[in-house]
This record gives structure tokens, C-alpha cells and sequence, in this order.
């Protein structure tokens, strides 16, 4: 499997990963009141938490696993002042920069709200849960830039990958 082929399949499941981590989000700020018998369609929302969660470590465990793919383009670039990059290169990485900023504040509060939970009231954890929201939102804004950022790659990527994958199965329905 060639490096791009890999790329391509981490960032797909982080895709899924992340996007289940946003539904659930959103699911759990807007439509699932606060209270411990609190549900949405039959599920508890203590579920609808540890769902959350469990998709936001696989999430932040396909960064990891990202970083280490990148790291030698992150190391080439880290030296270099942002004036002698193109121009493009220089909007991805100020995207990417302030993607990442927002990603770590989004797991530092998150996590914060999370641990405090069982040691403070109510009512002083909600600050962190509520940074955790706003922080999630902003990197929900940047994760849209970069993906923008890369739209092309993620175009001939998927051509390439996707329609490979269905084109052999097709091929094998039909013998």
C-alpha cells in the first residue's frame, strides 16, 4: 500500500470518527437536556456521553497517527518563516495551525469538564463544558477549512481509492 493509499484510508476513518464525535455533540449540547434520566430515541444520555467520548479518543488517536505520517513535512516546514512559502503552502499551514490550536483546547476543556464532573458542583464545571462547545465549534470551522484546503487531493484521492474499491467489486458480482 503506497503512503497516499494509507493517507487516504486514516483520513477517511477519521472522517467517520469525527463525524460521529460532531453528531453526538451536537446531540448532546442541543437536543438532550441536562439530567440523569434524560434520553434521546431510547438511548440513556450517560450512552449518548460514552459514545461521544469513545469516538473522540479514536479520533484523537488518528491524529496521532496522522502527526507521525506528517512528521517529516511538519519538520521541513517548521524551520521555514511563513514569507518564503507559497502561497498556498502558507494558508495550509496557518489552517493547520489554528486547526490544531483548537483541537487540543476542545480535548483540554473537554477533558477538563469531564474529570471535574466528580469533584465540583454543577454548576462550576459548566464553564468548562461550555468552552469544550465553543472550541469544538472553532475547530469544527477550521477542520471545514482544511478540508477545503485539500479539496483536490481529497477528490482524486477518493476517485482513485473509492471507485477502485467499487469498480473490483462490481467486477467480482459479476463473475
Amino acid at each position: 500500500m503506497s503512503k497516499t493509499e494509507r493517507n487516504f484510508w486514516l483520513d477517511w476513518m477519521m472522517f467517520i470518527v469525527f463525524s460521529i464525535t460532531v453528531a453526538s455533540g451536537f446531540l448532546l449540547w442541543l437536543v438532550i437536556p441536562h439530567g440523569d434520566d434524560s434520553a434521546f430515541a431510547g438511548v440513556a444520555r450517560a450512552v449518548w456521553l460514552a459514545f461521544h467520548m469513545g469516538s473522540g479518543f479514536w479520533g484523537l488517536l488518528g491524529v496521532v497517527v496522522h502527526i507521525v505520517w506528517h512528521w517529516h513535512w511538519l519538520k521541513a516546514l517548521r524551520g521555514r518563516s511563513l514569507r518564503t512559502l507559497k502561497r498556498s503552502v502558507r494558508a495550509n499551514r496557518v489552517v493547520d495551525r489554528l486547526t490544531w490550536i483548537s483541537y487540543i483546547t476542545t480535548n483540554v476543556f473537554g477533558l477538563l469538564a469531564w474529570l471535574l464532573s466528580a469533584m465540583l458542583p454543577a454548576e462550576s464545571v459548566k464553564i468548562f463544558a461550555r468552552f469544550h462547545v465553543v472550541a469544538g465549534i472553532t475547530w469544527l470551522v477550521f477542520m471545514t477549512a482544511h478540508l477545503v484546503l485539500h479539496q483536490q487531493w481529497i477528490a482524486s484521492a477518493t476517485r482513485r481509492y473509492l471507485s477502485f474499491g467499487l469498480a473490483a467489486s462490481a467486477k467480482v458480482n459479476m463473475d
